[in-house]
């Protein structure tokens, strides 16, 4: 990662999160998280990069039977998504922590979720394979991540000024990092062990999501 993107990421999850809150706190960003709730089974999920915590927040709603955990290494973001969530009077427990060195023993979840997280990291392979490592035999992951190409501001701005402007705000952030073809992020994916893989663009082309499960 070069300086200008480290630099760039602690502002963003750091002194500034406030403005990555207020961005990604649009309905249609919400009901993309809240839709995610259906690519993987539960009770047990882990959001990993809860940021916020709109992705797990969300899903909560869309399926109040499931227990999310939040896991992020930002502490501003844990005590955002700590805040927002008792202000949404949701149930959330939240850990501090690396998501390729995850603080959790094998097998313990039933689904993993990561809305706008493995592009951020240096070895998103690895990431992938601590989440296979995580799930039990049969579980699922769902992630959302942000697209070479394919994007349309025009669709974006249906959502209002505030969609496009997240968009336009991860789409800056994506540039200094990394964004994936549909080929890309499904082959990353196979090669961490997850089997049943798919792919399919989302918000407007600027995101990717991509699923698969742990083998039984």
């Amino acid at each position: 990662m070069s300086p200008i993107a480290r630099a760039y990421a602690a502002l963003a999850f750091g002194p500034a999160s406030f403005v990555y809150e207020a961005l990604t706190g649009g309905e249609a960003w919400r009901r993309d998280c809240r839709e995610m709730a259906a690519l993987v089974p539960g009770p047990r999920v882990l959001d990993i990069g809860v940021g916020p915590g709109t992705s797990a927040i969300e899903m909560t709603r869309a399926d109040p039977g499931r227990r999310h955990v939040g896991l992020d290494r930002s502490a501003a973001m844990v005590r955002t998504a700590a805040r927002r969530a008792s202000r949404a009077a949701v149930a959330l427990p939240l850990v501090r922590a690396d998501a390729l060195r995850l603080p959790v023993r094998s097998g313990a979840f039933d689904g993993a979720t990561g809305h706008s997280l493995l592009y951020l990291l240096p070895d998103p392979r690895a990431a992938l394979a601590e989440v296979l490592r995580v799930l039990r035999p049969g579980g699922a992951a769902a992630f959302l991540e942000p697209a070479v190409a394919g994007a349309s501001a025009r669709d974006a701005l249906r959502d209002g000024p505030r969609h496009l402007a997240a968009m336009v705000m991860w789409r800056g952030m994506s540039g200094l990092h990394r964004r994936f073809r549909q080929d890309e992020l499904a082959a990353l994916a196979s090669s961490a062990g997850l089997a049943d893989v798919a792919v399919r663009p989302v918000l407007a082309g600027y995101g990717i999501v991509v699923t698969g499960r742990r083998p039984a």
